[in-house]
């Protein structure tokens, strides 16, 4: 019977292929002809659909394009799709605007992209006094630009990113509320919130009491690592992050990089939460596939989960299936906890940063009172705990948009990137992800109210967190903005396998076990071959 249906199916598809291939009109090529390609991953592909019907509404489209042709936006998951076309060749690619992913390859003067600097980059967004650099997150930018080794004070644009991406914890505020946990502003409040839900494993009390907290899959363990960066930032402030992927120590280029304490303090925290003995992670993390994981957290099991702002889309239509057969809880984006060293360091107790945290964020309106016992002025710990506040991860850079050289209707797809940056455009994407991101600076809870009280508390959380006004979140930019990572190979350790090396059973191995063998490896052949490689003379 399996085999009979199999086969059936078979037939089915090869028939309606080939109906649809009979009956698809040939696109003509024309400049005001714009065909697009959109990759269908957690964000899906109706944002690209609806977007471009708002971008055939607007005036100013219809008086430039008089004879506008958009087909059908084609799309598939495959994330290698777009890149093969580009191998291919002229000749095998019809795409006159692609969105895509991992496409810096193909950027450069020699490469098959339009160069975007002045068209898209430097231009003014369509109705709107602003120009579209200064609307987008700078970190975006920074990650967008093309590195150029032989000038690398070159302002040049290739590519722009077409999902904001921004990642952080996703929590069950019922069960923090169920344990009287308010939600952690600091590592240790995290951890010792986990270590609450791990005491009450088995409690019949009728709260979750399975025991674990931290829930991920083995598709997206790799999840747990947008927390790192994040922590060492913090700690070390954007300044001297910025200098380790620089490779600038002292002011000067230098091995010393690989000393930056807050790798390793960023991996402590790791160890702590991913213990195997602990029990904070669960074990069956290693097996789950992606949704299984997800949706088993949306069933109430553990209560944090990284991800980001295309969870919600995702997990759409899984999440109402549950709300309509048992109902769930109310899940919501926390901010990522500031890393307690960083308290340690500026001479404040946890206690105090954790109050500080509040202040900086509005939560209370009163500085509270603390004396920094490292010598650090109140204003100065104050300055370094907003900053660490706003900083925030992102796969966004990775989610790129390109226009080949060689389209005929490149006039087009250039301003279609443009109106990306309206707000009609960001509203528009919100809408069909039901409140993903574009990397535009938008506060939709000011801007448009009634479309942010449309969006469901886990969205609207994470709006607050990255829209809000109490400051501007910085987003990390991706590694191989820096040259010394891109052509150097420059990377926080020799071995990125941290995540599943604390969870393993019997693990022995150390944060500074990871620091000391990343040192030994960089010896100084192989870093000055990385500065030269990267352009730079030491």
């Amino acid at each position: 019977m399996k085999k009979f249906a199999s086969l059936l199916l078979c037939l089915v598809m090869a028939v309606t292929s080939f109906s649809f291939m009979a009956c698809t009109p040939e696109v003509p090529d024309t400049p005001e002809t714009l065909e697009i390609y959109c990759w269908d991953a957690g964000y899906g592909t109706q944002w690209c659909i609806d977007m471009v019907e708002e971008f055939k509404k607007q005036e100013w489209v219809k008086e430039k394009y008089p004879n506008l042709i958009i087909p059908a936006v084609t799309t598939n998951d495959v994330s290698n799709f777009a890149e093969s076309k580009l191998n291919a060749g002229q000749k095998a690619n019809s795409f006159d605007l692609i969105f895509g992913a991992n496409l810096q390859s193909f950027a450069g003067p020699n490469g098959q992209f339009l160069e975007l600097t002045d068209l898209v980059y430097n231009s003014t967004v369509p109705g709107e006094n602003v120009k579209w650099i200064d609307k987008a997150f700078d970190s975006y930018n920074r990650s967008n630009k093309y590195i150029d080794v032989t000038d690398l004070s070159s302002e040049t644009y290739y590519l722009t990113s077409w999902a904001g991406g921004m990642n952080s914890i996703i929590y069950n505020e019922d069960t923090l509320n169920d344990f009287g946990i308010k939600v952690p502003n600091t590592t240790d409040e995290f951890i010792a919130a986990c270590a609450t839900i791990m005491a009450n494993k088995g409690a019949d009390n009728g709260k979750y009491n399975e025991g674990y907290s931290i829930v991920q899959a083995k598709d997206a363990i790799g999840y747990l690592k947008y927390l790192f960066p994040i922590w060492w930032a913090q700690y070390e402030g954007v300044d001297n992050y910025f200098n380790f992927w620089n490779g600038i120590d002292d002011n000067r280029y230098s091995k010393n990089i690989f000393l930056q304490e807050g790798r390793e303090h960023a991996l402590s925290v790791y160890e702590e939460l991913l213990d195997y003995d602990k029990g904070y992670f669960t074990p069956s993390s290693f097996t789950w596939e992606f949704m299984q994981s997800q949706t088993l957290f949306l069933q109430g099991h553990g209560v944090f989960h990284v991800n980001g702002d295309w969870f919600d889309n995702e997990m759409r239509a899984i999440a109402n299936e549950i709300k309509a057969t048992s109902g769930i809880d109310t899940f919501k984006t926390m901010r990522v906890p500031v890393i307690s060293q960083l308290g340690v360091k500026l001479g404040i107790t946890d206690a105090q940063l954790s109050a500080i945290v509040d202040y900086v964020d509005g939560v209370t309106t009163t500085q509270p009172v603390f004396t920094s016992t490292t010598d650090y002025s109140n204003d100065e710990v104050i300055a370094a705990v907003r900053e660490a506040r706003t900083i925030v991860g992102s796969i966004g850079p990775n989610h790129t948009s390109a226009i080949p050289s060689y389209a005929n209707g490149k006039d087009v797809a250039v301003d279609f990137l443009r109106f990306m940056a309206t707000d009609i455009a960001i509203e528009s994407y919100i809408k069909s992800t039901g409140g993903a991101s574009l990397p535009f600076k938008y506060n939709l809870k000011e801007k448009n109210s009634a479309l942010y009280d449309t969006l469901n508390p886990l969205q609207q959380s994470r709006l607050d967190y990255f829209g809000t006004d109490k400051y501007e979140v910085f987003t990390l930019p991706a590694d191989y903005a820096f040259p010394l990572a891109k052509y150097g190979g420059l990377k926080a350790f020799i071995k990125e396998d941290y995540h599943t090396v604390f969870a393993s059973s019997g693990n022995k191995k150390t944060p500074k076990d990871f620091m000391d063998e990343t040192l030994e490896a960089w010896n100084d052949t192989k870093w000055n071959m990385a500065l030269a490689n990267a352009g730079i003379a030491n």
